[in-house]
């Protein structure tokens, strides 16, 4: 019997991150099921791709999943290597066992399943992520590119309008407040173009670092509480803001939005309820400060 890659995936836990993942042979795998925390983790969790499950990961690169259902009732999902995803609902945990054998030995009777007709993103649910932020070179070359189309545009302002007092004072107010903006952003780039953070939803600890050779990783249960540093007039997704943690030790580090977005930095500190799990408080300044 061969041994077949499974992993596990909780309540708390956000798309493409699991835990427990190693090679189980049939006779672990079926343990591994019996023994998660359905009844404890299936009171107010969404039925969907992502939830408590079981992935199952065969050496095809087709996978298995089992997550829970309506009414009590368990959801086995199959996605093949061609993303095709399949589904079949079945009573209880007992119902499961013969549909793992099967997939062991390559012989898992799709005519159970419900096929999917749309098959865009399913895979996500499925591979595991390595939740790993660093700035991308392309970034940088986008800022650069309309740092060098700002530059056209005051070039051809200059020589191919004719301005009056007012319309010159204008004119020259916007380009200098979005030339300023864009510098400000290159520069923000470049300040912090090697961090590095690794950080996920379900992981009580997570890694951060300046550069590579400086990671420290952190207790989410030593944070004081988190400040998020927002430019007068930007959404959430500026690229100025910045998140700043604070620990209970009073040191703190400081994760600009260019390298997560708040969005998606303060939805690693909340819970399966959708509740922040430590205090954030939210300031307005100007981004010049």
């Amino acid at each position: 019997m061969p041994q077949f890659v499974s992993k596990l995936q909780h309540n708390t836990y956000e798309k493409g991150e699991f835990s427990d993942k190693q090679p189980r042979n049939l006779d672990e795998t079926i343990d591994l099921i019996k023994n998660f925390p359905w009844d404890i983790e299936r009171p107010l969790t969404d039925i969907q791709l992502t939830g408590p499950s079981v992935t199952i990961q065969d050496n095809e690169l087709n996978y298995l999943k089992l997550g829970l259902y309506f009414g009590g009732k368990f959801c086995v999902y199959y996605l093949d290597k061609d993303n095709h995803l399949y589904e079949y609902h079945v009573p209880d945990l007992d119902s499961v066992s013969k549909l793992i054998a099967d997939f062991f030995v390559s012989n898992l009777d799709l005519k159970l399943f419900e096929k999917h007709f749309f098959n865009v993103g399913n895979r996500a649910h499925f591979i595991t992520q390595s939740f790993v932020y660093t700035l991308s070179m392309w970034k940088f070359v986008i800022l650069i590119a309309l740092f060098f189309i700002y530059l056209f545009l005051i070039s051809l302002s200059v020589f191919t309008t004719k301005f009056n007092d007012g319309s010159l004072f204008v004119t020259g107010l916007m380009l200098l407040l979005s030339g300023s903006f864009l510098i400000y952003t290159l520069f923000v780039y470049f300040k912090n173009r090697h961090l590095y953070l690794q950080i996920s939803k379900g992981n009580g600890q997570f890694s951060f670092g300046l550069d590579e050779q400086h990671i420290v990783t952190y207790n989410k249960s030593d944070i004081k509480q988190i400040l998020y540093y927002a430019g007068k007039g930007n959404s959430s997704r500026n690229l100025t803001g910045e998140v700043t943690v604070y620990f209970k030790d009073g040191s703190d580090i400081k994760i600009p939005n260019l390298l997560i977005s708040v969005v998606d930095l303060l939805a690693k500190f909340k819970d399966h309820t959708d509740n922040y799990t430590v205090p954030v408080n939210f300031i307005t300044q100007n981004i010049f400060q």
